[in-house]
């Protein structure tokens, strides 16, 4: 049986935040273990911690949501949340190919 993959938030908006929340608590391949309102916690949660999956919100208010992939496992896998279209050619420059737009839908979660 596949694990479920441990799973962190980092998303300032709360509302954004909650949402995510709930779509990983009710997918059965997700484990969330946590999630941040800023990249400070996020670090230090995993200097501490195996991560699997990181919903990473770009445009955080006192910094680069970019700044964390330093300290990720190069195997983490990274999903960006963003209200801004124009993250994604950047964000495919580290790699990233995994975007979710706000507002978030399910069908977007799921896809």
């Amino acid at each position: 049986m596949k694990q479920p993959l441990k799973t962190i938030i980092l998303e300032d908006d709360i509302m954004a935040r909650m949402i995510l929340e709930n779509f990983c608590e009710n997918h059965p391949d997700i484990e969330l273990k946590a999630d941040f309102d800023d990249i400070e916690a996020a670090i230090q949660y995993i200097s501490h911690y195996d991560v699997d999956l990181v919903f990473l919100d770009i445009q955080l208010k006192n910094s680069n949501g970019f700044d964390l992939l330093s300290h990720l496992n190069p195997a983490t896998q990274v999903i960006i949340t963003t209200g801004d279209t124009d993250i994604i050619p950047k964000a495919a420059k580290y790699g990233i190919n995994n975007t979710l737009i706000k507002p978030i839908t399910l069908e977007q979660f799921l896809w």
